[in-house]
């Protein structure tokens, strides 16, 4: 087990973080998975093939391995936002500030 231990531990160490949407990060819950996953207390329990699998797949996504096989012709989104802008609608800080806007007088 520490040897897959040490390929989550270079997994999550190319996975990034992204500060400003807190615990709803995805990075910060693999990370917080893995931790869980690897205690001492569930270290027998794990099940090696379903640890394999679960890396691969999360490998092939920080290596971005999806979308350089289905190259993009065109970026544009359903809302027409640019990246920047919806990672920053998706902030934390904008979602507060929509939250206080939507709060009634009364």
């Amino acid at each position: 087990m520490t040897s897959q231990y040490k390929k989550f531990i270079k997994l999550i160490a190319k996975w990034p973080v992204d500060t400003t949407k807190g615990d709803r990060d995805l990075g910060r819950f693999i990370r917080d998975k893995v931790k869980t996953a690897f205690e001492s207390s569930e270290r027998q329990n794990l099940d090696s093939e379903l640890c394999t699998r679960h890396y691969n797949s999360l490998n092939k996504l920080a290596d971005n391995h999806y979308k350089n096989k289905y190259k993009r012709t065109q970026n544009s989104t359903a809302t027409g936002l640019s990246t920047e802008e919806c990672n920053l609608i998706l902030s934390n800080e904008v979602l507060q500030y929509l939250k206080e806007e939507n709060k009634g007088k009364f």
